[in-house]
């Protein structure tokens, strides 16, 4: 006796057979599919910070509004560069909010245009004065970070 006649005697055993397999195959790819998914990160991503005028610098999570109190002392963002060829890392300018902005990012939790415009303020490690991130010409001489050749410096994201 042939598969065809088996088939046709016992219509359920094959409907049966037929379901099972393609249960068999489905739960295949599906496990293929989850085998090659990316996990989702489950911490925050990290920005740099210093509480020394940029000397030193350390990561943290990226939900901290600067300036914020670590270890005891202000801790303010911190952009990290490179220039190319010589590993050495250095901070190139600091950021942080004003405290009004600051206070007003915490109370409401949003990211208003307007603080991000007029309530930040930057400056180069070791300048005495912040300045205010509408003032574009003064911003756009602190964000120019060179190196000691003249060249460009490399902006340097944490675990890089």
């Amino acid at each position: 006796m042939g598969i065809r006649e088996t088939i046709n005697r016992n219509p359920r055993i094959a409907l049966g057979a037929i379901t099972a397999v393609v249960v068999v195959a489905i739960g295949y790819v599906v496990l293929q599919v989850l085998a090659s998914r990316h996990a989702f990160p489950n911490t925050s991503p990290e920005d740099y910070f210093t509480t020394d005028d940029g000397k030193t610098f350390f990561a943290a999570s990226r939900d901290n509004l600067p300036p914020f109190d670590h270890e005891g002392k202000q801790a303010v963002h911190a952009y990290v560069f490179e220039c190319p060829g010589t590993g050495k890392r250095f901070v190139g300018f600091l950021e942080r909010y004003t405290a009004e902005a600051h206070k007003k990012l915490v109370e409401t939790k949003v990211a208003d245009p307007g603080i991000q415009m007029n309530g930040r303020e930057l400056k180069k490690p070791g300048d005495t004065t912040w300045v205010r991130s509408s003032d574009m010409k003064a911003v756009e001489k602190i964000m120019d970070v060179r190196c000691p050749d003249g060249k460009p410096a490399e902006p340097v994201e944490p675990g890089v």
